[in-house]
């Protein structure tokens, strides 16, 4: 199932990736920087936040104008720093998203990469709130709606013995310290977590990418700036809270589960949120990796060199120092747990070279389930296979899908091909031991397609090795126009590696024209360079905006109006208290003498809302507290027809069960007829002081 479910996703990302190739290249191709990029959004809204901060005000009254004065005020800097901020946020939701569904879909979450995956779970889980806590400062009737929410939502966990809701009921609960607690959570606490779990879910890789290159920087700036200018942030209106808005442009990328609020319970949206969470946890060993042996040292061809250290992609090679006696100062040391078994270290190893005949192929360090002699026995068998004037050898690595085809594909006689790990496994002193030999005309080496090795550098260093920018490096004698690399231009324009095998194969000279090279011809996709690029900055621009604020979400329905009942009433005790004895008094300890036995704990409340005689809500709410000595905390939002209603609601403290009867049977209860205008919100609430109840419509 998940197999297919990968396979369905690399169909849908391959095309993607080859457009893309032929605008950006692959040097520069955006879905290999997807965590990158995620990063670099993070920046952009670290620094217009900062800008934004100065002007904010940390109060009920101060937030919204403060927002509006930037908007409109000050357009020129602080309008464009807020959309700024607005649609950078949630680019960096779109690459994080990509960047989960593409290590997945090329499966890159299993094995030894349980942890960064593990790690980036939690991620999730601060981004999302970080947004959330961001619009909550707007303080506009977006921000109420979503402050109301995450208080419904907040207040089904067992964690506050009050309501967080009722503070969004009323303007005069609300306090400033609301924002000053919201602006510390947006710009300091959540920041802070999610700087440590980005950290976290880098530790094991060797070299990660936290920064794209700086002309992807360039044009996703300028594709945000674009979009901001273009169709800039705006405030939905300051909050009333006795009237609900009929509809709200809500960021589907943040607050996407919030329209389920309108039909599910807390409980319901809480259990999903989990479960999606739980299985992204688990799905590392769904099913696990199959058990592959890591590399192997060789003490007695290891001089300590550090190559293989440098070039492992998940640093699980470290030095440390030497244990043989030998007149080196280190020694290479393999984490099992951290290896991938990719063979990078084995191809940057020096005395890893098939030119060795007094002395077994016994590298420094090698991969024993293909190790290097294995790999010369192979490449000599295919070899004598060869026939004809221009024969290729072709090395393919096996999580390429169009290279485990390529055999059947190819003339068997001119062709031959030799699987390998990774393309980063192949020394380069084994393409000089095959052309100074004469066992093949010419040299394909087929890695993954479009720059983004499975192994994240076995491309990118096999590149640097063969054009000798990077140890070991290919010998000057070797002629590279009988080399191709499948992933590399113009080679990667030419389409699958079966027409990069026939590229070559006609650029090699016959024997008689040995000394003529005919160069290999561009392909012709470099009109099509700049269209690509500006269609693919405009698309992501648009669709960052569109998401932002459509479709809109109907609150309410038309012809409703809202009643929110929000109190708190603690139940008469369970029993009377009793008058102790002097008998009794006298057995008690001297500081626990009291007259009376009074049990802490409470009768739940029960609760029964009618609205002409129809019962909208009923509850029988249990007392907070460890023993159950606090009070019943009742909150619901109920959406009524307007116009005129007769409203009741009753409730019990004392025990008895009325199950919704008469008013008389009720301990406190008020009845009362209202004229309910579209969209008006009512308030029902409990006066402790005066025991009655409240229908607040202001």
């Amino acid at each position: 199932m998940l197999g297919a479910v990968q396979k369905f996703g690399q169909a849908l990302f391959t095309p993607v990736r080859r457009i893309l190739n032929r605008g950006f290249g692959q040097e520069l191709n955006p879905l290999n920087y997807l965590g990158a990029l995620t990063i670099y959004f993070f920046w952009i809204v670290l620094i217009s936040g900062i800008w934004l901060f100065i002007f904010f005000k940390t109060s009920v009254v101060g937030a919204y104008e403060s927002v509006e004065y930037l908007t409109n005020e000050q357009w020129y800097t602080g309008g464009v720093m807020r959309s700024l901020h607005r649609y950078a946020s949630d680019a960096a939701i779109i690459t994080l998203l990509l960047h989960i569904i593409k290590e997945f879909v090329y499966d890159r979450h299993r094995g030894m990469r349980w942890f960064s995956w593990v790690t980036g779970v939690p991620l999730l889980w601060l981004v999302i709130p970080l947004g959330i806590t961001g619009y909550w400062l707007v303080w506009d009737q977006l921000a109420w709606y979503v402050a109301l929410t995450s208080a419904e939502l907040l207040d089904w966990l067992p964690i506050f013995s009050e309501s967080m809701a009722r503070n969004f009921l009323s303007d005069d609960v609300l306090s400033d310290r609301f924002f000053t607690l919201m602006a510390f959570l947006h710009l300091i606490g959540l920041p802070l977590f999610l700087v440590f779990g980005i950290w976290l879910h880098v530790l094991r890789i060797n070299g990660p990418r936290i920064n794209p290159p700086r002309a992807l920087m360039a044009g996703s700036l300028a594709a945000m700036m674009a979009v901001s200018v273009a169709y800039p942030a705006l405030s939905q209106g300051e909050v009333d809270m006795s009237q609900v808005p009929s509809s709200l442009g809500l960021d589907w990328y943040y607050l996407l589960v919030y329209p389920l609020m309108k039909l599910w319970s807390p409980g319901w949206v809480w259990g999903l949120l989990t479960g999606v969470s739980l299985l992204l946890f688990v799905v590392p060993w769904l099913p696990p990796l199959g058990g592959k042996s890591p590399a192997e040292v060789d003490l007695d061809n290891c001089n300590g060199c550090a190559r293989c250290a440098d070039d492992c992609p998940f640093g699980a090679i470290t030095m440390e120092a030497r244990t043989d006696g030998k007149a080196y100062e280190s020694e290479a040391v393999v984490d099992s747990t951290l290896c991938m078994t990719c063979g990078i270290c084995t191809g940057s190893c020096p005395t890893a070279t098939p030119f060795r005949r007094h002395s077994a192929l016994s590298p420094g360090i090698d991969i024993p389930d293909l190790t290097a002699a294995s790999l010369r026995k192979r490449l000599l068998e295919v070899s004598e296979r060869l026939h004809g004037e221009r024969r290729i050898l072709v090395f393919t690595c096996r999580d390429n899908a169009k290279s485990v085809r390529l055999e059947s594909d190819l003339n068997k006689s001119e062709t031959a091909v030799v699987d390998i790990i990774c393309a980063g496994q192949l020394p380069p002193s084994f393409i000089d031991f095959v052309l100074s030999r004469d066992l093949a005309d010419g040299i394909v080496v087929a890695g993954c397609p479009g720059g983004d090795c499975q192994y994240r550098f076995g491309t990118e260093w096999t590149s640097l090795r063969v054009s000798r920018q990077r140890d070991p490096h290919l010998r000057k004698r070797v002629n590279t126009d009988r080399l191709a690399l499948g992933w590399e231009q113009p080679w990667s324009g030419l389409g699958g590696i079966g027409n990069v095998v026939s590229a070559l194969r006609e650029s090699l000279p016959l024997e008689v024209l040995a000394d003529i090279t005919p160069p290999l011809p561009e392909p012709a996709v470099s009109r099509w360079k700049i269209p690509i690029i500006l269609t693919a900055y405009a698309l992501f621009a648009a669709f960052v905006g569109w998401l932002s604020v459509w479709p809109r979400f109907q609150l309410i329905d038309e012809g409703k109006a809202m009643v929110s009942l929000s109190f708190s009433h603690a139940g008469q005790r369970i029993r009377e208290c009793r008058r102790l004895t002097q008998e009794e008094l006298n057995k008690l300890p001297p500081n626990m003498r009291k007259p009376e036995d009074c049990p802490r704990e409470r009768l739940p409340v029960q609760v029964v809302f009618r609205s002409d005689g129809d019962i909208l809500y009923e509850v029988n709410r249990r007392p907070t507290g460890i023993w159950g000595d606090g009070a019943s905390n009742i909150y619901r939002r109920l959406s009524v027809d307007a116009g005129k209603q007769h409203l009741f609601i009753g409730m019990t403290d004392s025990g008895a069960d009325n199950h919704g009867g008469p008013a008389g049977e009720f301990d406190f209860h008020l009845e009362q007829t209202v004229d309910l205008a579209p969209g008006q919100h009512l308030v029902v609430e409990f006066d402790d002081i005066k025991q009655s109840f409240v229908f607040r419509q202001d």
